[in-house]
């Protein structure tokens, strides 16, 4: 076992620990840290590099993890796009290149902290959920303590600037408490959690943002739905949830009263230009150092931002890179409908679906910096990868017996 290997018994000043405590800051540090720039740094320092340490038996635990091997083989073959990108440049290939490994790291600490204890893990989901609870009361008040109510777009506090992306973050965790509202054992855990996740659910609604609001309103629904032998009337409110959530876009779009939004009409004539590109180069992509695009005024272009990850990945990588991003979502999937049915438990299926909301009306490439894809994509994607290794070390146990 890994914890026998690395976590002494009786010490609590252990790299293992140490990890542990990091990388709980920095996933909670969404919500609290003041720009992306810090939380960056704190990544760099704190979390990559002690995470060096325990590199070799972390790994030990992803071999044959056909999740982190997809995962591997799309991130290594959209870097090496970059190589025919109209502008290449080896210092940002470097830069991509560190940012792809970061990503891998902060897989492999998230599949280590569950081999070392998956309760554990769920503390530290437990954690932020509460943290970002909290961070969304306190940006509801300061944020219409300065902007007129409700009209203005609310933005909370931590590393995210925008309202799309912050209903993402915090949209994110009202699912993960909506959820632990269900599993708890006591009432007044039970009403905690189902506290915070009606803060959250208000503060997406007041960031007034299309794509995390039908986001959060196709996922509740689903674990209210999934949880019916609870209570006959969570199918009626999950299904009164669901369609209040599809007026409201409705009306929002203008389909009910008038033209349709303009956000969504920037939208199509961005996905146009996107897939313009990609059949410039239909097989292999233009290369992951994106061109510049620029209006005819000399402006930068929308279009640099695809606002879509899967038609950004048909553009720089072209149909291998879509296919290999589309192959990791469906082992995802699998990995998620085996957990489903074997626990009746459907959340990190419901977790994909608000994934693939977010990123099929918004985000650009999967390699960044810490941002809502680090919550919303590859944050899923390894909490699937170490529920894979404990299902194999299962079965290599009942062989064993």
């Amino acid at each position: 076992m890994l914890s026998k290997e690395v976590l002494p018994p009786g010490k609590l000043l252990t790299l293992p620990n140490f990890l542990v405590f990091t990388y709980t800051l920095f996933l909670t540090g969404f919500y609290y840290i003041p720009n992306a720039v810090d939380q960056y740094k704190f990544y760099s320092i704190a979390v990559f590099l002690p995470g060096l340490f325990i590199l070799k038996p972390a790994l030990r635990e992803l071999k044959g993890n056909i999740l982190w091997y997809a995962i591997l083989a799309y991130l290594c073959y959209m870097l090496l796009t970059s190589l025919w990108s109209i502008d290449f440049s080896a210092k940002q290939l470097f830069r991509d290149a560190r940012l792809g490994v970061y990503i891998m790291m902060f897989i492999l600490l998230t599949v280590f902290i569950a081999r070392l204890n998956r309760k554990l893990l769920d503390t530290i989901i437990r954690l932020t959920c509460i943290v970002a609870g909290i961070a969304a009361t306190i940006s509801i008040f300061l944020w219409y303590s300065n902007h007129p109510f409700p009209s203005s777009r609310l933005i909370g506090i931590g590393t995210i600037g925008n309202p799309n992306p912050s209903a993402f973050i915090y949209g994110f965790f009202a699912v993960f408490a909506c959820y632990y509202a269900f599993r708890a054992q006591d009432i007044r855990t039970r009403l905690a959690f189902a506290l915070i996740c009606m803060v959250l659910l208000a503060f997406v609604a007041l960031t007034r943002s299309n794509t995390g609001i039908l986001a959060t309103a196709t996922a509740i629904p689903l674990l209210l739905i999934a949880h019916t032998h609870h209570h006959r009337l969570l199918l009626v409110g999950g299904t009164l949830t669901g369609i209040g959530a599809v007026v409201y876009l409705l009306g929002s779009l203008g389909a009910l009263s008038g033209p349709t939004d303009s956000g969504f009409t920037e939208r199509l004539i961005i996905w146009e230009k996107v897939l313009d590109q990609g059949k410039a180069a239909p097989a292999f992509g233009n290369g992951y150092q994106k061109e510049i695009l620029m209006t005819s005024s000399g402006g930068f272009d929308k279009a640099n931002y695809a606002h879509n990850t899967f038609l950004a990945s048909l553009r720089d990588g072209g149909i291998t890179g879509l296919l290999l991003h589309l192959f990791i979502m469906a082992i995802a999937i699998r990995i998620a409908v085996q957990f489903a049915r074997k626990n009746r438990d459907p959340i990190y299926l419901i977790l994909l679906v608000f994934g693939f909301i977010c990123m099929s009306a918004d985000t650009d490439q999967l390699i960044t910096r810490p941002r809502e894809l680090w919550v919303i994509f590859w944050l899923p994607l390894a909490l699937l990868a170490g529920l894979e290794v404990e299902g194999r070390q299962r079965s290599a146990s009942r062989q064993a017996g």
